[in-house]
């Protein structure tokens, strides 16, 4: 698996846009607004998008959703506990900032345990809650793409809407560190980190 981590936006949004080595079909995890540069990586590299999926429905993941989806024609995915914040401007937070950010609706509304594949590459559905109710980490062959759920000796936030301190710790400690201890952890934002540091090290939760 390729991984091109694109940190963009006034959030500093890690987009994800994998791809099989030897293949031009490709998904992309996340898409913040400054979706002409996303856009732009992936004419250079010359892909075909196939997949946009949300690790969750907050603005700074699913702004760059619609014109990114007129552009490709990608499937957005989603798990399905997620899908009222793609139109909802106060639980995906733009209404805070007085936009009213409204995604085009899902292709496909995810559950624990479905798999998204692509040429060689499969994404495993975990149910992630806590920073979001319907949050999900997509595990993959040694790594997996954890969203806002957990950062390096950090943890995504828990007092927007639907979001919960003690799901989320339960979450880490139940889903995240369950996973092998050197598995890689991509997260929403800031530098990917491993399960094993983050038992070792993350102050909010040891393993």
């Amino acid at each position: 698996m390729v991984i091109h981590t694109l940190t963009l936006g006034m959030f500093a949004v890690n987009n994800y846009l994998i791809h099989p080595p030897n293949s031009s079909k490709a998904i992309l995890i996340d898409a913040c607004e400054d979706y002409p540069a996303i856009l732009q990586k992936i004419e250079d590299l010359n892909l075909e998008l196939v997949y946009l999926i949300n690790t969750h429905g907050h603005g700074d993941h699913i702004a760059g959703n619609k014109p990114i989806i007129e552009a490709t024609g990608a499937k957005l995915c989603i798990h399905h506990l997620e899908a009222p914040y793609l139109e909802d401007p106060q639980l995906n937070l733009s209404g805070w900032m007085g936009a009213r950010l409204q995604s085009p609706q899902p292709d496909q509304l995810l559950e624990e345990g479905d798999e998204i594949s692509l040429e060689g590459i499969s994404l495993k559905v975990l149910h992630t809650p806590g920073h979001t109710p319907g949050h999900i980490t997509l595990v993959g062959d040694g790594v997996a793409f954890v969203g806002d759920v957990i950062f390096r000796e950090s943890i995504g936030r828990t007092d927007f809407p639907g979001g919960s301190y003690e799901q989320l710790i339960e979450t880490i400690q139940t889903k995240i560190y369950s996973l092998p201890d050197d598995m890689i952890l991509y997260n929403g934002h800031g530098p990917h980190t491993t399960v094993a540091h983050e038992k070792h090290f993350n102050p909010f939760v040891r393993g």
